[in-house]
């Protein structure tokens, strides 16, 4: 394992690699960012930016030159931090979008939060929401109990890993099982870098030991959080496991099993990051892709960036557009990936992964069903498997982890045993009840009463054990009302509408605080059971019996070398997209990110079932779901071994000024010449020509354009179009500003072509 960097140590490689830069315009600079704003600039125009910065009282916290975005703050004392104090500029949303408008700013916005794409209930179909009970079934007496298996289909990977070396459903789904796979991963691992973005790594965990382990916290939060190989969410350590843990004999082998090069940046140890923390995250993924080329002369070494957080707010997304804008187009060497989000249909639109050159990842279950908490949007790009998925956890927190404690039985027990089932004395750990999160683990036994669906405080429930069906409510509600009557616990089975030997688990009960604390006032000891358990349980009390019930909550001592456990979300499918990734392109260097991005989406496999419309799923074509499909990674490393990457060819982009009204196709129409003088209310149409090196026109290319170093000085009638048979397109624009514009056209790197861009500029004056 690597020493941690620290500051020092990366602050000479900073400036060299990236010209990052510590800027202050004051002696007294206020390095807190609280209000802080960021603003991206034009490389073009950075000195501009400065020094209208500068002009307007603010400072330069932070320079994240591989973004081109300056971290900036209120000087304290500015005339401008004297009318914000009186409210002249009071909330940095308003400041933000007084800055729009400064010479070399391309867009502005408030430092907001970014948040962990937290992983869901493992059970996808359980929310702490009233259900649909249907009418209530009242079992006849002597009716056969149906007998439920463990695992069931719902929870392929329940102990995996316990007992020997195994490898989730996950693993197979997305082919790193085969052996040309197995193969490229021990052969060409030298060649990728994946780094995590996250909550940090447990490298005590063994299931790292052999893995090419590094990392670096912020600099913003190193003082707080001092160590990146930690990891108190566990989040980090179970993303990180799915894309790396050893093929070692023990616990589970990750998609890159074979001592993956692996950067951990522990960036929200609490959950969640402010913007300019996960920007700094990102360059410290750069510069540590550059120092590993340099340590081990692997100059194709490849960078592929596992991102499992975004956030809703619409005012930054200009900023994330801009920002990976500039990275995509200067680098061909890195490939971004992120989770869609866990907000189901019509959830809302996420940044990063809402990007256009960021591969947005759904999620399946491991029958190649789509996970029913997946966001599905317009974005999302492709799919991996994230439900149910085991992979590494901290150590620290194996004790109370229940994919361990799960392996004791007999953790609820009756006296007398039901009399249908006492051929399997075990019938009531298969599956093994679920504790519900925030209950009490406190042993209790007491006689067992019918409460029904606790709609409202049952009735004879003083000191005993409530049988309580869900679907009466929300279940901090149905629990409080069997512990108002005087209950002492609680146990908790699934809906009529549901399978028989679906577990209820992960469900929530007890209220909590403003600040997320448990109130101890509303909880007593509760565990979830599958619908044929309580079912049984009440037949049996129906007939007259009279049942006590025995309920333990069994605790394990932590776990000394492997720790696993099992987590939902799109966060876990994105670190298996991530893996497939990097073992592709390690195996096919010459390819650029939008080429093996390209590969992916196009051997992509369908899932099951169809769309929410009852739309057969079309392979080859997009959908909301799951993109372009389930990643494959030995379908895409044949289709690159068939189809070699050539070198992506340079555009060349021709922008043309022209008076108002003259035919953006006809090449005899007279152009405006560099520096022309135009006034203001002056209309212009903007004429941009796409060809490729040998002069063709290049049809239906998308071209972005921007106006530097303000965009208010033009004003276009759109700022992205399509080249149409010609190869070109034209823009009407106006002058609304004095100044000298100039007018920018780009277009992103992709599978064929370069980054590109041209630039024609005018002089702006009054009438």
């Amino acid at each position: 394992m690597a020493p941690q960097q620290g500051r020092c140590g990366l602050c000479a490689l900073l400036v060299l690699l990236l010209g990052q830069a510590s800027i202050s315009s004051s002696a007294a600079l206020n390095t807190s960012r609280e209000d802080a704003i960021l603003v991206k600039y034009d490389p073009l125009f950075r000195q501009q930016a400065l020094d209208a910065l500068s002009a307007r009282g603010y400072d330069i916290l932070e320079d994240l030159s591989s973004f081109g975005v300056f971290v900036t703050k209120l000087r304290p004392g500015s005339a401008a931090a004297a009318a914000a104090a009186l409210g002249g500029a009071a909330t940095a949303a308003a400041q933000a979008a007084a800055l729009q408008s400064a010479d070399g700013i391309e867009v502005a916005a408030a430092d907001n939060i970014v948040k962990l794409v937290e992983p869901v209930p493992i059970n996808t179909s359980i929310t702490d929401a009233p259900g649909s009970p249907g009418p209530r079934q009242q079992p006849g007496v002597g009716t056969a109990a149906a007998q439920c298996t463990w695992p069931d289909a719902l929870n392929a990977d329940y102990a995996v890993g316990l007992k020997k070396e195994g490898r989730s459903y996950g693993i197979r789904m997305v082919q790193a099982d085969a052996a040309e796979v197995e193969a490229i991963a021990d052969k060409y691992k030298s060649k990728v870098l994946y780094c995590v973005l996250d909550t940090g790594i447990d490298a005590t965990n063994q299931e790292f030991t052999g893995v090419g382990l590094s990392g670096a916290v912020p600099d913003f939060i190193s003082d707080m959080y001092p160590q990146w190989d930690q990891d108190t969410n566990e989040h980090g350590t179970h993303v990180s496991g799915i894309i790396a843990a050893m093929s070692n004999a023990k616990g589970i082998a990750g998609v890159s099993a074979e001592g993956a090069n692996l950067f951990s940046v522990r960036m929200m140890p609490d959950g969640s990051a402010l913007t300019s923390t996960t920007l700094q995250a990102f360059n410290l993924c750069f510069v540590e892709l550059e120092r590993r080329k340099a340590a081990t002369a692997v100059r194709d070494m490849k960078l592929v960036i596992s991102m499992s957080f975004g956030t809703p707010s619409e005012s930054e997304r200009p900023l994330w557009d801009a920002a990976i804008d500039q990275v995509t187009t200067q680098r061909s060497d890195v490939l971004l990936v992120a989770a869609a989000g866990n907000d189901g249909v019509n959830g809302p639109l996420e940044y990063p992964a809402g990007h256009p050159q960021v591969l947005a990842v759904a999620a399946v279950d491991s029958n190649r069903a789509v996970a029913s908490f997946s966001t599905r949007q317009s974005y999302v790009a492709i799919a991996g498997p994230g439900v149910n998925v085991v992979s590494t956890i901290p150590l620290a927190v194996t004790g109370n982890n229940t994919y361990y404690i799960n392996q004791l039985t007999n953790r609820v027990t009756t006296t007398p045993p039901i009399p249908e089932v006492t051929s399997d004395p075990t019938f009531l750990a298969q599956p093994p009840p679920e504790p519900a999160q925030g209950s009490f683990r406190v042993d209790v036994a007491g006689p067992l009463v019918d409460c029904g669906l606790a709609s409202s405080p049952c009735s004879d429930a003083a000191g005993k054990i409530c049988l309580i069906q869900r679907g009466g409510g929300l279940f901090r509600d149905t629990v409080k009302n069997c512990m108002d009557a005087g209950g002492v616990g609680v146990l908790v089975y699934n809906r009529d509408d549901l399978p028989g030997c679906q577990r209820l688990d992960s469900f929530t009960v007890g209220s909590t605080d403003q600040f997320g604390n448990p109130l101890p006032t509303d909880r007593v000891p509760t565990m979830g059971l599958t619908r044929v358990q309580g079912e049984a349980l009440l037949r049996a009390l129906q007939s007259g019996m009279d049942l006590t019930a025995n309920m333990r909550f069994p605790t394990l001592p932590p776990q000394t070398d492997i720790g696993l456990g099992l987590l939902s979300g799109t966060s876990m499918a994105t670190p298996a997209v991530a893996g497939v990734a990097g073992l592709v392109w390690s195996a096919h260097t010459a390819c650029s990110a939008a080429q093996v991005r390209a590969a992916l989406l196009a051997t992509a496999r369908m899932p099951q079932g169809t769309t929410k419309a009852g739309k057969a799923y079309v392979k080859g074509t997009r959908n909301n779901d799951v993109g372009f499909g389930i990643v494959q990674a030995l379908a895409a490393h044949k289709y690159l071994t068939a189809r070699p990457c050539k070198p992506q060819r340079a555009l060349q982009l021709a922008v043309l000024l022209r008076p108002d009204g003259a035919n953006g196709t006809d090449a005899n129409a007279e152009a405006l010449p560099p520096e022309a003088l135009r006034t203001v209310g002056q209309r212009i149409t903007l004429i941009v020509k796409v060809t490729d090196a040998e002069g063709n026109r290049v049809v239906g290319q998308k071209v972005r354009i921007r106006v530097q170093p303000r965009p208010d000085l033009v004003r276009c009638g759109a700022y992205e179009r399509v080249t149409n048979a010609a190869g070109a397109f034209g823009i009407r624009c106006q002058v609304m500003e004095v100044g000298r514009a100039v007018l920018i056209a780009t277009v992103p790197a992709g599978p064929d072509f370069l980054a590109s861009s041209g630039r024609s500029t005018l002089s702006l004056r009054r009438a």
